[in-house]
C-alpha cells in the first residue's frame, strides 16, 4: 500500500510540474505582441506568437563581426550571400529607427569627444571609448607600461589596459616613481618599473614604490612590470629591459641592461674575471 502511494504522489507532482509549464509557456505566447521587441538583449521580436531574431526578417543569421567593437557593440547579421556585418548596415533597425546597440557604446560613439580615452562600459573596466568605439584594443599600438586612459590611472600590461596595482588592494593606484632616489641622490633603478601609492595615506604621505619589491606585483615570468618609453634621469629613456638608456631601443640588448646597472656591473665584471683566462 504505502509503494502504490508514493507512486501516486510521484505522478501527481508530475502532472503538476507539466500544467505549470505549459501555463507558463500561453503565458508568454500571450505577451509576445505581434512585431513587438520580445527581448533587447538578444535582439528577438514577435512573430506569429514566436520571439524570432531580427536577423531572420532579412533571411540573415546572427554571426561573429570582423572587428571586435562591433562584435560588443552591435547585432551582426549575414548569410551565404550576405557579409557578416552590424544589423544597421543591412538596413535592419529597430523600430524608431536606431539601431541595434549597446546603451554603452552609444553614449561613446554620440560623446565620443567628451569621453575619448574614458571607461565606457560599467561591466568592463578595461574597455575604454576610442574614436567613438567603445573599445578593448586601446594598447594594440602602445609600449608596455605606457599610460592608456586619460585620467593617467591605467597602463598598458601585455595589450590590457588596466590598474595592476588595483588588483592587490582597490586603493593602490598607478604612478611614476622619481628618477632620482630621494634617500640616496643617485638615478632610480625603480623609474622604469611599475610603481604604486596607496591613495587612502594623504597626500603629504604618500610614497610612490617599486610594485615589484613593495607588493610583488609582477609579469606572469615572476619580472617587474616595466614602463617602456618612460623618460628617466639624464634625459634617457627607459627600454624594454626595464633599464634607463640613452638608446631606448630593442638593440641595447641585455648585456648593455646589465652594464647599466651596479649590481649588474659587479656581475658582468665577475664573468669577466671568469672566463677571461679561458678566452685568451
Amino acid at each position: 500500500m504505502r509503494g502504490q502511494k508514493w507512486i501516486t504522489q510521484v505522478v501527481l507532482t508530475m502532472c503538476a510540474v507539466l500544467i505549470a509549464h505549459a501555463r507558463e509557456n500561453n503565458n508568454v505566447s500571450a505577451q509576445c505582441t505581434e512585431n513587438e521587441v520580445c527581448s533587447t538583449n538578444n535582439a528577438h521580436v514577435c512573430r506569429n506568437n514566436t520571439c524570432v531574431s531580427v536577423c531572420s526578417l532579412r533571411g540573415m543569421k546572427e554571426c561573429v563581426c570582423d572587428t571586435e567593437e562591433d562584435n560588443f557593440c552591435y547585432l551582426c547579421c549575414g548569410n551565404d550571400d550576405n557579409r557578416c556585418l552590424p544589423a544597421h548596415e543591412h538596413g535592419i533597425l529597430r523600430s524608431n529607427g536606431e539601431r541595434w546597440e549597446r546603451e554603452s557604446c552609444a553614449r561613446c560613439r554620440m560623446n565620443g569627444a567628451e569621453m575619448e580615452g574614458l571607461a565606457c562600459d560599467d561591466h568592463d573596466t578595461q574597455r575604454l571609448c576610442l574614436q567613438g568605439k567603445c573599445s578593448k584594443s586601446v594598447c594594440h599600438d602602445k609600449q608596455q607600461g605606457a599610460f592608456c586612459d586619460r585620467k593617467l590611472e591605467k597602463i598598458c600590461v601585455d595589450d590590457i589596459c588596466e590598474n595592476p596595482c588595483a588588483k592587490i588592494q582597490p586603493h593602490l593606484m598607478v604612478c611614476d616613481c622619481p628618477s632620482i632616489d630621494p634617500d640616496t641622490g643617485f638615478a632610480s633603478e625603480d623609474r622604469c618599473q611599475l610603481c604604486c601609492y596607496d591613495f587612502n595615506v594623504k597626500p603629504s604621505s604618500r610614497r610612490c614604490q617599486s610594485a615589484f619589491r613593495k607588493y610583488h606585483i609582477s609579469t606572469p615570468q615572476g619580472r617587474p612590470i616595466w614602463r617602456v618609453g618612460l623618460d628617466c634621469a639624464g634625459g634617457k629613456t627607459c627600454n624594454r629591459y626595464g633599464v634607463c638608456t640613452s638608446a631606448a631601443g630593442d638593440s641595447s640588448g641585455p648585456f648593455a641592461g646589465l652594464w647599466a646597472t651596479s649590481g649588474g656591473r659587479t656581475l658582468l665584471v665577475i664573468v669577466f674575471v671568469i672566463f677571461a683566462p679561458v678566452i685568451i
